[in-house]
């Protein structure tokens, strides 16, 4: 085994338990953890065998191998951003809807008010 063999085995076994400690304490959401496992476990195996980056990449027809991890934690990074800004937009709509809802239901309250002062008064 060598050096950088040991170097990425050791990092990708350190994500692995970091990432399976996450999930069991129910640090990650349900819904997070398959893909937090799944993304460890592909590490892991990377990590381990780093020679399968270098034949999946005689097969797509990449002639510097290591880019090809690269690339691929580029396009997960890229759309986990997508993602978390389509959570963030539909976040920010529900609060201002959210907002909306109470002002009208504060203004209504406020009329309640009024009303029942005025009929005290009378």
């Amino acid at each position: 085994m060598h050096n950088y063999q040991l170097f990425t085995a050791v990092i990708a076994i350190i994500f692995f338990a970091t990432a399976f400690l996450l999930v069991r304490r129910d640090t990650i959401l349900p819904g997070s953890a398959l893909r937090w496992t799944f993304l460890s476990i592909l590490i892991l195996i990377l990590g381990l065998f780093p020679q399968l980056s270098d034949y999946a990449a005689k097969l797509l027809g990449i002639g510097y191998p290591p880019i090809l991890p690269v690339l691929f934690a580029c396009m997960i990074l890229l759309l986990k951003a997508l993602l978390s800004d389509i959570r963030s937009t539909k976040d920010r709509v529900k609060l201002e809807r959210l907002v909306q809802k109470v002002s009208i239901l504060e203004q209504a309250i406020e009329k309640n008010q009024q009303a029942a002062e005025v009929k005290e008064k009378s």
